[in-house]
């Protein structure tokens, strides 16, 4: 039979380099939300532009407009994920992200993504 694992002490580089490997997946993690709102975004817009002749009005301003509102939550749902991931690596050694610059492009593309919506509600 095998003996029970043994706990790694904290100051061993392998809990370093297993931290340092969490906060960068925590970081493509956050990336991947804004790619994946990009997309909705982008869709959503060209979807508008491009799908005129073939759906009346009102359909493809709800189309659309149900695409961006996905961007919209993309957006936020990477901000929470980031938030939740940094309260639980209060501790960790390697400099994540400045949060202010991952709230700041999540506000940025929140911004883009409403007055987009507007912009397609007004037109």
């Amino acid at each position: 039979m095998s003996e029970p694992a043994k706990p790694v002490p904290p100051d061993d580089p392998r809990v370093r380099l297993a931290e340092d490997r969490t906060v960068l997946a925590a970081e493509r993690t956050f990336v991947a939300w804004l790619r994946t709102g990009l997309a909705f975004l982008g869709v959503g817009l060209a979807a508008q532009r491009f799908l005129r002749e073939v759906l009346a009005v009102w359909p493809l301003k709800v189309l659309s407009l149900t695409l961006i509102a996905c961007a919209l939550a993309s957006f936020a749902g990477a901000v929470w994920r980031d938030r939740a991931i940094r309260a639980r690596l209060t501790h960790a050694e390697i400099p994540m992200m400045p949060r202010l610059l991952t709230v700041g492009i999540a506000a940025l593309l929140i911004a883009i993504s409403g007055l987009a919506a507007t912009a397609l509600l007004w037109a």
